[in-house]
Formats: C-alpha cells, structure tokens, sequence
C-alpha cells in the first residue's frame, strides 16, 4: 500500500498507526502522528486502519537541555 509520509511516498505493508510505527522503528510514546490532518490519539493508534493514499505526518520528540 502506498503512504505519503511527512510529503515522501512510501510502499509500505500495515494495517494501522501502530504497526507503521514498529517498521519504522519508532517509538509511540515519542510521537505526535496526523493522519489526513487529524490527530492520533495515542491510545487510538492500534485501532486507526492505514489505506492506500492516505497522509500522515510524523513528529518525532526530542529532548536536550
């Protein structure tokens, strides 16, 4: 399935927010995820389903000092 993620296209092979998370090997606690200009709940990324040409933009948080 082909994703626009953070404007790059991307053939990817998931189901939902979470399963994208783990093949790009980020953490969920440590990111704010929009998809088609919605935001994710945390708690709603194992039951939010990808398909084919839908949007998403990822942050990544990131701590220094």
């Amino acid at each position: 399935m082909k994703l626009i993620i953070n404007g790059r296209g991307k053939d990817i092979d998931c189901k939902n927010v979470s399963g994208l998370l783990r093949m790009l090997s980020l953490n969920k606690d440590a990111v704010a995820v929009e998809l088609n200009k919605n935001l994710v709940h945390r708690q709603d990324f194992d039951n939010t389903q990808l398909k084919s040409n839908d949007k998403l933009e990822i942050v990544v948080a990131v701590g220094g000092g």
